[in-house]
């Protein structure tokens, strides 16, 4: 399948009703029984990077713009969310594609470090992404879109990152400074 879509970067307060809709029925095939109708899982993105064939919604990244501290020094981030593709348009490149622009976005945005967390990590290693280990993280625990405890635990399985200065990723426990995403 050729290159025929295309993608654009759009704050979150810009998406209409038509396509979020798109983006809960692309997220409700790609993750089923977590969504729960909505457009987001914890919390809405700051904006989002979404690749449409025609008028179509065919895959979505979520992006949200943090500082976090790590090991007591503060660093910028983007954090990648949901990353997905509907079934009939993967393996084709599309995510990988997706995560370049999110990629390029920050390079010239004064971030750090881009962050995601994902349980498959074969796409994130061949775009240059790391695990962090270890990864004794803290975050604020959210459940049904209501804040509900502090959690800690290490995330070495699942916590990836990808420089974007040529710096060290920072020794020490991670403060998401917020939920995870």
């Amino acid at each position: 399948m050729a290159n025929d879509y295309h993608v654009r970067c759009v704050p979150e307060y810009e998406i209409d009703t038509r396509t979020a809709t798109q983006i809960v029925a692309l997220l409700d095939e790609s993750f089923p029984d977590t969504f729960d109708g909505r457009t987001y899982f914890k919390q809405l993105p700051h904006f989002r990077y979404l690749a449409f064939e025609g008028e179509t919604v065919i895959g979505q990244a979520g992006v949200d713009h943090r500082v976090i501290r790590v090991g007591g020094k503060f660093t910028r981030i983007f954090g990648i969310i949901d990353l997905c593709v509907t079934p009939a348009r993967r393996g084709v490149g599309l995510a990988a594609d997706l995560l370049k622009q999110v990629e390029r976005r920050a390079a010239t945005s004064n971030v750090d470090f881009l962050v995601l967390m994902g349980d498959v990590d074969t796409l994130y290693i061949a775009n240059g992404f790391q695990h962090v280990a270890p990864a004794m993280t803290k975050w604020l625990a959210v459940e049904d879109v209501e804040s509900v405890a502090v959690i800690e635990r290490d995330l070495s399985d699942c916590f990836l990152i990808k420089p974007l200065k040529g710096e060290n990723w920072p020794v020490g426990q991670i403060d998401m400074v917020g939920y995870l995403f």
